[in-house]
């Protein structure tokens, strides 16, 4: 006996067969198997069932029709109620009154404080201004108004220093003009850090002259007023008329 393994791991005797005699019975399994699957695909479209279309035989009782009326209950379908309105209560009567008695909104009332110098929404004339004679923002001018002009390097300040870290972001220095007298003050801001005056720190409060320097951070702006005992805006009137 000469055994020999196939390529699918089954012995057999190479003596008596030329090829493994098992894989061959696997394979003919297969073809039964798939001829069979074939044929019964095959009857679906070749025999269909008789049932499929099949005309009345003899056999077969024919369906006949009663005479008489076939008596179906009826189902009766509830009615919806149209929706009624609410009785109103003493508390909507109320509302309803009130809506009717409340005055209309009077838009002249404006919440905006109107400042000494007239209409808030009209630009704010300039009394003075402080120029940059050192620092990051050299050679540029800021404007000054009546009341108080906050300082800092916030962009919601009046005076905005930009580029100086050393400047505070809110209200480092607060410069006033007060229209009555016509006079500059500074004064000593919110934050902890200090400000100069001509080389003095102003701690409470300090009357300002024309080409004063007030030195904050590292930064030097020079007073220049507008406004003072020669001149003042109430003098020409609202916007020129006299």
């Amino acid at each position: 006996m000469k055994l020999k393994r196939c390529e699918n791991g089954h012995f057999y005797d190479q003596d008596k067969f030329a090829a493994c005699p098992h894989c061959a019975a696997i394979e003919e399994e297969m073809d039964d198997e798939t001829q069979t699957l074939d044929e019964q695909t095959m009857s679906i479209y070749e025999n269909p069932p008789e049932e499929m279309g099949r005309t009345q035989t003899e056999d077969e009782e024919p369906v006949t029709i009663p005479a008489d009326p076939v008596d179906v209950p009826q189902v009766e379908i509830p009615r919806t109620e149209p929706r009624r309105p609410e009785p109103e209560t003493m508390g909507t009567v109320q509302e309803r009154v009130f809506r009717e008695i409340q005055p209309e909104p009077d838009y002249d009332d404006d919440p905006v404080t109107v400042g000494l110098f007239g209409d808030p929404h009209e630009p704010r004339p300039v009394v003075g201004w402080l120029v940059c004679i050192r620092g990051e923002m050299y050679g540029q001018s800021f404007q000054l108004h009546a009341g108080k002009n906050f300082v800092g390097r916030g962009a919601n300040m009046d005076v905005v220093i930009r580029g100086d870290r050393s400047v505070s972001r809110d209200k480092h220095a607060i410069i006033i003009y007060e229209p009555r007298k016509r006079e500059f003050i500074a004064q000593a801001g919110e934050s902890r850090e200090l400000f100069y005056l001509n080389d003095e720190v102003v701690l409470s409060m300090d009357r300002l002259k024309m080409h004063d320097v007030l030195t904050i951070g590292r930064t030097d702006l020079m007073f220049v007023p507008l406004c003072g005992e020669d001149f003042s805006w109430e003098n020409i009137g609202k916007k020129g008329e006299e």
